[in-house]
């Protein structure tokens, strides 16, 4: 599993299509396995049911009001046990100053932060940077295959701030956490809902490894991300709530395996949806989905 995800980031043949999910919702694994509870044993017995290749681990952080946390008071529960027992690509998700900072100032004190106080803002990135930096060195030194920064930067239409005060406050703290990270030889994946498309040649340029979430419901077309950006990008996800309600018309479903298909032919692509799974999305269809492309 590990080196069929290695070999798609890498641009190389797989023997199929890698999968993976950013996130899988405990109240989905409890419903499915019909347990009380939700640990390491049952997530993977999950994973297994889904013939998963890649797990995410996302980071516990105490209820701190608002500011950021303290590296020590991060924790990454069963993260030992991903690693040493699952077989699976382990990725760790490490939250970016978007997140950070709407989730500690709020959306509109945020986001007009760059107009009211430029040093703030740069101070406040700043933090997050030296913050991840720290994470990831226990994330590495744990023995992860994979960091993803997860920043939520744009909405459907485009991008939360202007590309110029994306390109002046944001981007070169990013690209400061790639050069950093991908020095201890992991590859680093950027995540974001929404269409960030005006961005996509920063991303590559920065040196993020791929790309998860690329929403065709928010205008992002992988088939040209791919045509463009497929030697050096490797494409996860793209796979729509929509997508798989629809997939029971066999039509359909035919359309949308022979896109992952197309997508998968030149390796550099990893199957999954754009949300992770939660409570609402069709398993059912996804399973199905995923079964029909082992054959």
């Amino acid at each position: 599993m590990k080196e069929r995800v290695r070999r798609a980031i890498q641009h190389l043949p797989t023997d199929r299509v890698p999968k993976g999910e950013i996130s899988i919702d405990d109240a989905v694994v409890k419903r499915e396995l019909e347990c009380s509870s939700v640990g390491f044993e049952e997530r993977l017995q999950f994973a297994n049911k889904l013939e998963l290749d890649i797990v995410c681990v996302s980071p516990e952080v105490p209820a701190s009001g608002k500011k950021l946390p303290e590296p020590c008071d991060v924790s990454w529960p069963g993260l030992e046990q991903w690693v040493l027992e699952s077989g699976r690509f382990i990725f760790a998700i490490l939250d970016g100053p978007f997140e950070w900072g709407i989730r500690i100032m709020g959306f509109n004190d945020f986001i007009t932060l760059p107009m009211r106080s430029a040093p703030s803002v740069v101070d406040f990135i700043e933090k997050v940077e030296k913050l991840n930096i720290e994470l990831a060195r226990h994330l590495i030194d744990n023995g992860v295959d994979g960091l993803i920064i997860a920043d939520d930067i744009a909405y459907q239409r485009g991008l939360l701030s202007s590309p110029e005060t994306i390109k002046k406050y944001f981007l070169p703290s990013l690209a400061s956490q790639v050069e950093k990270i991908s020095g201890k030889g992991l590859p680093v994946f950027f995540h974001s809902d929404g269409n960030f498309g005006e961005i996509v040649s920063d991303i590559v340029r920065i040196g993020f490894k791929g790309v998860h979430c690329i929403d065709p419901n928010s205008g992002m077309d992988i088939s040209a991300l791919k045509l463009q950006w497929g030697k050096r990008l490797c494409l996860w996800g793209n796979l729509s709530p929509d997508d798989l309600q629809k997939s029971h018309d066999p039509a359909y479903l035919q359309k949308v395996k022979s896109t992952i298909l197309s997508l998968a032919s030149e390796s550099g692509y990893i199957l999954g949806t754009t949300c992770g799974i939660f409570e609402g999305l069709d398993l059912e269809a996804l399973s199905a989905l995923y079964s029909s492309l082992q054959e």
